[in-house]
């Protein structure tokens, strides 16, 4: 189960990544690529955490709710931050 999630959850960041990339540059499609990309981030990476959270045994449930939990947070931020730079635009370039 480690090594997929592992996996997954380096796509997503590849993905967010990517998103940036898009946003910033603009190329034409942006509109549409820069949000599929973010969508993938969010359900590669956040439904990941929730995934491998649910997996594990009992007595560490909590513990992993707790850091699931903080991923959400985190990448609701994130999308947050990217959204923002949306409206406004990239500044500096």
């Amino acid at each position: 189960m480690y090594p997929r999630f592992a996996a997954a959850s380096l796509l997503g960041n590849i993905a967010f990544l990517a998103s940036w990339a898009v946003v910033l540059m603009r190329p034409s499609g942006w509109q549409v690529v820069g949000p599929l990309l973010l969508g993938l981030f969010l359900v590669l990476r956040v439904g990941g955490m929730w995934l491998f959270a649910s997996r594990h045994p009992e007595e560490e449930r909590p513990r992993m709710r707790r850091t699931a939990t903080f991923t959400t947070l985190l990448a609701l931020v994130a999308v947050g931050i990217w959204v923002y730079t949306v409206l406004r635009g990239p500044r500096g370039f």
